[in-house]
């Protein structure tokens, strides 16, 4: 009994590293292949992606995204821009704006990106998104630094102020009934 088992899983091995084998070494799985990605990309492309389908600020801020990996920078910066343009309060494409700036070097203008997307992300009350960005601001410019670094803790005390209850007035102790004329 424990050869045939043996034996199976040998076969079976044996059969599994030929597949593997045939599959990297020639094109035989190659149309197949082919046409199951063709499909699944012509029902990806149906989807609509974000609240107004194609053309979505979603779709061209991957769009940048793909650009830069591509290490089309000039493209990417010029998709980034066209949404920021269309939508000002997007803070996710201001930040990656500043990303590629950071990553290619211009750090002057990945600054400038950062503080505006800082900026914006207090006027929205998204906290724990601005604290990350300060370090590299102060590290690019400390000017700007130590403004948005006042803001964010002038948000961060009006937050905690409103979590707390409204103070109530003081109340007057009773009068006992000994004492009442």
């Amino acid at each position: 009994m424990f050869s045939k088992i043996a034996n199976w899983v040998v076969w079976s091995a044996l059969t599994a590293v030929v597949l593997v084998l045939v599959y990297k070494n020639t094109e035989w799985f190659k149309p197949a292949a082919d046409k199951a990605m063709a499909s699944v990309k012509s029902v990806v492309a149906k989807v609509p992606t974000g609240p107004f389908g194609k053309g979505s600020s979603e779709d061209k801020l991957n769009s940048a995204r793909e650009a830069f990996a591509r290490g089309d920078v000039d493209g990417a910066v010029k998709i980034y821009n066209e949404v920021i343009k269309s939508q000002a309060n997007n803070a996710d494409a201001r930040g990656e704006l500043g990303n590629v700036y950071y990553l290619t070097g211009r750090l002057p203008e990945a600054t400038q990106a950062y503080y505006e997307t800082a900026k914006l992300l207090l006027d929205k009350k998204e906290l724990d998104r601005v604290e990350p960005l300060l370090p590299v601001i102060a590290q690019l410019n400390p000017m700007m630094a130590d403004e948005l670094t006042q803001k964010f803790h002038q948000a961060m005390d009006a937050k905690m102020m409103s979590s707390f209850p409204p103070a109530q007035p003081a109340q007057q102790a009773p009068q006992s009934a000994l004492t009442r004329h």
